[in-house]
């Protein structure tokens, strides 16, 4: 079994390039800091892309920054170095290409406040949470904290930036090539950041809506349910996502953090980014199954 050979755009574009010849899978991978975060804190945390083995040889150059959401993804100005692989002047051919999305995109949208800058109310459809005065029932469990018309917006935002990044695709040499992407898993919400100032995410904006720390753990897990959920409908969906592959790593059982913690705690480095060990239980399955579909 081997491992992934991966390198920086930076090195694609310099005089000594990655050799392209030999590995039997060239990956143009792009995305949020499952992909990258273990480049910045290797000693807590590693990434996805690390831990990933096939048993042919394979290489991936590696776009993705800590943050990062599918719409600047997608974008020339935010993310030139993916568009100009994917389809632009030094764009080549990719066996696949390989996201992590959507869960930054998440985190941003849970982050929505509920006033302004001007202290004005935002509409729920533009934000996933609700304020207090706005809870549904205790019948509803965790979606009486969450708002419907939110989860509408988001939705439509989120397909809508995966029909541009295929449009992408399409316009370049990989046209039609397999993108693979990955679910998450089920996080606790937690006062434990990343360091450098960097999180917690989900936390700060649950207490911002005085959701309660007893809920907060089925909140998460409803968000993540219905993002995984989203994922797999938008990739069933052959005739407007054509070759969008989805892979639930929802179901792969890790071990949870406990909800007081601050710091590393079961598989989780931090509030939403896995240990090494973590990253692993989902890399190695998702791998298998990207290598199943290339080979099919």
């Amino acid at each position: 079994m081997a491992k992934l050979d991966i390198y920086p755009p930076s090195q694609v574009f310099s005089g000594e390039p990655p050799d392209f010849s030999s590995p039997a899978y060239r990956f143009l991978a792009e995305g949020d800091s499952w992909f990258s975060i273990g480049s910045l804190n290797p000693l807590q945390s590693s990434n996805l892309l690390f831990e990933m083995v096939f048993e042919k040889s394979g290489m991936a150059i590696n776009c993705a920054s800590p943050g990062d959401t599918l719409k600047r993804m997608a974008q020339m100005n935010t993310d030139p170095n993916f568009i100009d692989l994917l389809c632009g002047r030094r764009a080549r051919f990719w066996d696949a290409i390989l996201l992590s999305c959507g869960g930054n995109d998440l985190i941003e949208a849970v982050r929505s406040p509920a006033s302004d800058a001007q202290g004005q109310p935002v509409p729920q459809a533009l934000r996933l949470l609700r304020t207090r005065d706005e809870w549904g029932l205790e019948s509803e469990g965790a979606s009486r904290y969450l708002s419907e018309l939110g989860w509408q917006t988001f939705s439509t935002y989120l397909q809508a930036n995966f029909e541009h990044l295929l449009a992408l695709r399409d316009r370049g040499p990989s046209k039609g090539q397999p993108v693979f992407m990955h679910g998450y898993a089920y996080p606790v919400p937690r006062p434990a950041g990343a360091g450098l100032g960097a999180g917690p995410w989900l936390y700060p904006a649950l207490r911002a809506y005085e959701v309660p720390d007893a809920d907060g753990i089925v909140v998460a897990h409803e968000l993540l349910s219905r993002l995984a959920a989203l994922l797999a409908r938008t990739a069933s969906d052959a005739a407007r996502f054509p070759n969008l592959q989805f892979f639930d790593s929802t179901h792969i059982e890790l071990d949870p953090a406990l909800p007081d913690s601050t710091g590393v705690s079961g598989d989780w480095a931090n509030e939403i980014h896995l240990t090494r060990a973590g990253c692993r239980k989902v890399a190695v399955p998702w791998a298998a199954a990207i290598e199943a579909a290339l080979q099919h």
